[in-house]
């Protein structure tokens, strides 16, 4: 582990030591309030919770634009515009906000939100012209987005280069965090979860090299173990990288052996059958995932180890969330949308004392922070 290098944020770009610059500016912040909601109703609020710090210490500056996408639109449909949204919000975060509905819209209120960006393609195509509307809206630019910040898109890697940008104090809390991970000399242990194996194939690789151990669950055991010749039934399967993965060979690697099916059958590895779906961790994958992680002082966890959007399948998950929280004098951290969203389900998300908002950006900066795109303008 004494080889890994983080990324040090620029004392000058951290809005902590910024306050004079902010006083009486228009702000442009950029925030992930990407949620899970349901008839107006949102689900996992941490997020959210996460910008009140920064929203408070910007209390000198003369008006607020929040920029955020939500979930990923083909169009402007009216089912994912922040309009409905905005009274959940305005109650998470105990503040009055504006709805900016365009780049002509006008509010009465000193923090606002501006509109899907996803509702124009110019932010995924990463469109100077785009860009350039955006940072006409404010004078300075905040990035408390960590957890997008790995996507080359406008909000996140033109706006830098049109305006000053500070970085928000839960970017900079996570950022510290990472790179506590990057600088230890202690063992790591990698759990990864999810549903696909696909986008995490490289990150997969690369945490060979670093990482004591990894362990596979949810979905991305599924493809492993199919490309190693076990039968996982109908399971997710992602066929078209079987042929990558088997040239994968590590000592590293751990996967479980028994499982749970749809009918909550225990199947274990060897025995699963053809028409059988493996939707949860079995409880002596866990047992030796349990004592494998007593080896390690630092444990990352990024995705859950089963289907959890179901109640009978989210056992595995659980358990080792209760696992982890017994563990002490160690470092864990947590992290990913699908994670933390099941963690507050539970109530235990604010039982973790480390917590990445970042699902894909976590693993991009602990990969090669050098390359972590919401921090290349400070190269």
């Amino acid at each position: 582990m004494s080889s890994l290098k983080s990324l040090k944020l620029n004392s000058c770009n951290l809005l902590r030591n910024n306050l004079k610059k902010i006083e009486n500016k228009n702000i442009l912040m950029r925030v992930d309030f990407n949620v899970d909601f349901e008839n107006g109703e949102i689900f996992d609020t941490y997020r959210i919770e996460s910008v009140k710090k920064t929203l408070n210490f910007l209390k000198p500056a003369k008006r607020i634009v929040l920029l955020s996408h939500l979930d990923d639109p083909q169009n402007k449909d009216p089912q994912y515009s922040f309009k409905k949204l905005i009274p959940q919000i305005e109650r998470i975060l105990k503040i009055r906000i504006g709805f900016l509905e365009n780049f002509y819209s006008q509010s009465k209120e000193k923090i606002s939100l501006f509109e899907n960006l996803r509702f124009w393609s110019g932010e995924k195509n990463c469109d100077w012209n785009f860009a350039k509307k955006l940072a006409s809206l404010g004078e300075i630019f905040i990035n408390e987005a960590f957890s997008v910040s790995h996507r080359k898109h406008s909000s996140i890697y033109l706006l830098p280069k049109l305006l000053p940008i500070f970085y928000g104090l839960n970017f900079e809390k996570e950022i510290n965090l990472l790179n506590k991970v990057l600088k230890t000399k202690k063992s790591l242990a990698l759990i990864l979860g999810g549903a696909k194996i696909s986008t995490k194939l490289p990150l997969i690789k690369k945490f060979l090299r670093k990482a004591d151990l990894v362990f596979l669950g949810g979905g991305l055991a599924n493809t492993f173990l199919k490309a190693k010749g076990f039968e996982v039934g109908e399971s997710l399967v992602e066929k078209d990288i079987i042929n990558k993965i088997k040239k994968i060979k590590s000592g590293k690697i751990l996967i479980p052996f028994d499982f749970y099916n749809q009918n909550l059958e225990y199947k274990i590895l060897g025995g699963v059958a053809k028409t059988d779906i493996l939707y949860d961790l079995g409880p002596e994958s866990l047992r030796v995932l349990s004592k494998e992680i007593k080896r390690h002082q630092t444990i990352v966890w990024n995705g859950p180890l089963g289907y959890v959007e179901n109640k009978n399948f989210e056992k595995g998950t659980l358990d080792l969330a209760r696992f982890l929280l017994k563990l002490k004098k160690k470092f864990i951290l947590v992290g990913g949308g699908d994670t933390l969203a099941f963690l507050q389900r539970k109530r235990l998300l604010k039982k973790f004392k480390n917590i990445s908002t970042g699902g894909g950006a976590m693993l991009d900066y602990l990969s090669d922070p050098r390359n972590f795109i919401g921090l290349k303008c400070l190269k």
